[in-house]
């Protein structure tokens, strides 16, 4: 493995040369890696026990790094020519990296302490670096012949300081520059951690080895975790074992027992660590960062973990394998895995068994199959493993034609359709052509189409009249419909998959739409566009989904594509007018303000107050009010005022100079019992609501027994008025 990894990065230098400047001396540098002898690893004595994994010692992988490095850093900055008149003061430049190299052998001392290594097993993480190059005298008389020779010998330093990174200095500074945005970057990010992962493990490893007796002999009570009292107890231990143990969590590694060799050794976990490359790495690396916890998936002929386990990270390395930019050092590893463990998963082999005695696939491996095969949209695993398990289902889980016929191959082959954008028509046909809509409102000709749309369809509820009309039409019959208080027409428009009860699946009959049925708020309400977005159309099977959407307002509505051709509402639902919101009464102070703390620290803890008002209860926007005006978090209590059309407010800076004028006193022990209800719209075109509080009147008896707390509805959700209890 190591060699093929070697004669990979030299394929990839010889390509270097072509761009390297045309001042650059090759021979040159050929002559620089003749006399650099790489240091040879030690041996190691074989342990008595063995340890699962195969260590393999990456100096041949060091060693191309340093030539990369070379090629890479040395002469990138061949911005101008060397001549004889541009040699820099040589014994300027001899201080100058005798500087850098007394600093470069701090900050590597640095990391050996934070790892409690001793020098030898920190050289073996180590390697060799592109700090060497310092070292080698041709190549610092290639430099001094340059104008930039300081900036040059400043960035091979920097670079050295890089590679010296520890795993956990990596993830510090992804948290500070985060990649979610950059999936190359993000690719490059991994590939690197990668490495330094797989480093560390080798010597980790070789410290455990070497401490093979003494983990061996140290005796727990057989109804323990031997391996969790190592890690919490290793005093006892020689001082290079105990000192990997109290650090090695640091770089999300941790002790564990081999479930099949019952052997204890080093392995990279999913730590708290790990965890932040998936809030700081592209989305479609899912996959790469999975492979990091569980490859190598299987122990020989074995999986490593049970087989719906298993197909559940064949999902993340299709959709990784799927989605991101094919690279030269991640992609192939993770397809080799892919390939091997489908076809372990849907084959078998000599040590795992899929099949029982009668010769049925077992329960557990056709719940697997499902799981790879789930999902409606067109992907490699469900193309190979719908005729399957048809086949299988059809026989009893016992024979498929497609299963004998199956071979190593067809998953790849199936990756590579899928990429080159045919796989979808290869499974359900060909995908229709979906035109991009725009409608501005108001739209004089769009609204008569609509009408009359609307009239015909009506007539017999045929939905061959819609075939070729686009969903915003669709939709605006719809919302037509409601309008005219016709839930009817709005049943018909649906899609039936929505037309269901809940969770249940009990189907909606027109009936019972009809009765549950409440007039909704207009989606074509507000001027502004309407959109569709042919492009962001997806498929499941021979369904397609989308939406219509409402740039700046009402937000989007859910589309379906039926497979016959037509477009009909996705949701059985319209937003109910804000007449018909109301809540039941509640007990003041134990159903409502006991969880008002926890509404306002949602409301705080994100940048966009108003998508997150858009959905609050009105009842709880009044529990906040209350709570941040007994609390003194005047500021935000502001922002719960209503500021639209008729509004009295006034402006913020005046109600933030002396908010106890406008909030009245209030104790938690004022209201009994609150409830709300929602109004009919004023002339104002403002829709009101009013919560009405009863009060306790043995503790207040100089208020009214109900006051009424005044709100207002926005596109944004529920405010409080200004000045609520007055009219």
């Amino acid at each position: 493995m190591a060699n093929d990894n070697f004669e990979k990065r030299m394929e990839f230098l010889k390509k270097s040369y072509e761009h390297v400047p045309s001042s650059f001396d090759q021979d040159e540098v050929f002559r620089m890696i003749d006399q650099e002898k790489a240091p040879q690893p030690k041996e190691q004595k074989p342990s008595k026990g063995g340890i699962r994994q195969t260590f393999t010692i990456w100096a041949m992988g060091f060693a191309s790094i340093f030539i990369l490095g070379l090629i890479g850093t040395g002469y990138i900055f061949d911005q101008k020519q060397k001549t004889e008149e541009n040699i820099v003061d040589s014994a300027e430049l001899d201080d100058y990296i005798e500087e850098l190299k007394a600093k470069y052998e701090v900050e590597k001392e640095k990391r050996r302490e934070m790892l409690k290594m001793d020098e030898e097993h920190f050289e073996q993480y180590v390697g060799s670096t592109t700090m060497a190059l310092l070292s080698i005298e041709s190549y610092v008389k290639n430099v001094k012949q340059y104008e930039n020779a300081k900036e040059i010998l400043l960035n091979q330093y920097t670079q050295a300081i890089e590679e010296l990174k520890l795993p956990s200095e990596m993830i510090e500074d992804l948290k500070r520059n985060p990649l979610t945005d950059n999936e190359a970057g993000s690719i490059d990010f991994i590939a690197t951690y990668r490495e330094k992962v797989k480093n560390l493990l080798f010597v980790y490893g070789t410290i455990n080895s070497q401490n093979y007796d003494a983990i061996k002999e140290f005796e727990v009570s057989p109804s323990v975790d031997k391996v969790e009292i190592i890690m919490l107890t290793s005093k006892s231990f020689p001082e290079q074992l105990q000192n990997m143990i109290n650090t090695m969590r640091e770089q999300s590694f941790r002790l564990e027992t081999d479930k099949y060799l019952g052997e204890i050794g080093p392995r990279y976990y999913e730590s708290h660590l790990h965890q932040e490359l998936n809030s700081n790495l592209h989305t479609h690396t899912f996959g790469y960062r999975e492979m990091l916890i569980y490859e190598p998936y299987m122990f020989g002929g074995i999986l490593d973990h049970p087989p719906l386990q298993s197909s559940s990270m064949m999902r993340d390395m299709e959709y990784t394998l799927m989605n991101v930019e094919q690279d030269s050092t991640l992609y192939p590893i993770l397809k080799r895995y892919y390939s091997r463990l489908f076809n372990q998963l849907l084959k078998g082999s000599d040590q795992t068994k899929i099949f029982d005695a009668d010769g049925v696939l077992l329960p557990e491996y056709q719940e697997a199959w499902r799981n790879m095969a789930g999902g409606g949209q067109a992907t490699p695993m469900r193309y190979i493993l719908d005729p399957i398990i048809k086949e299988m289902e059809a026989s009893g889980w016992r024979k498929s034609a497609s299963w004998d016929a199956l071979d190593n191959y067809e998953l790849e082959k199936a990756l590579v359709l899928y990429r080159g954008g045919v796989l979808e028509e290869y499974m359900y046909g060909e995908r229709p052509d979906f035109r991009d809509v725009t409608i501005q409102l108001p739209d004089a000709s769009f609204k008569s189409e609509v009408q009359d749309l609307y009239e015909d369809f009506k007539k017999t509820y045929d939905k061959s009249l819609l075939k070729g009309v686009s969903p915003v039409h669709v939709l605006a019959m719809f919302d037509l419909a409601n309008e005219l208080d016709d839930p009817e027409t709005m049943y018909y428009l649906t899609n039936e998959n929505h037309l269901k009860y809940d969770e249940t699946g009990l189907e909606y009959t027109l009936e019972m739409y009809v009765e549950n049925w409440r007039k909704g708020l207009s989606y074509f309400h507000k001027p502004g566009e309407v959109r569709f977005d042919g492009q962001a159309v997806y498929r499941d099977q021979h369904t397609f989904y989308s939406s219509v959407t409402f740039p700046g307002s009402v937000g989007e509505v859910p589309m379906t594509f039926n497979e016959e051709g037509i477009w009909e509402v996705g949701t059985k639902n319209i937003k109910v007018l804000p007449s018909h919101h109301l809540s039941p009464e509640l007990d003041f102070q134990e159903e409502l303000m006991s969880m008002s703390a926890f509404y306002y620290e949602g409301i705080v803890s994100v940048d966009d107050t108003a998508g997150y008002l858009r959905w609050v209860q009105p009842l709880d926007i009044l529990a906040m009010y209350f709570y941040a005006g007994d609390k003194g978090f005047y500021e935000m209590q502001y922002e719960l005022f209503y500021q639209g059309g008729g509004s009295e407010v006034v402006d913020k800076e005046t109600y933030l100079q002396n908010p106890e004028k406008y909030f009245l006193p209030y104790d938690d022990k004022m209201y009994k019992k609150v409830s709300f209800q929602g109004l009919e719209q004023d002339k104002n075109g403002n829709w009101p609501g009013i919560a009405t509080l009863t009060v306790d009147t043995e503790l207040y008896p100089d208020l009214p027994s109900e006051r009424k707390f005044h709100m207002y509805w926005t596109e944004d959700g529920w405010r409080v008025k200004f000045n609520p209890f007055e009219k």
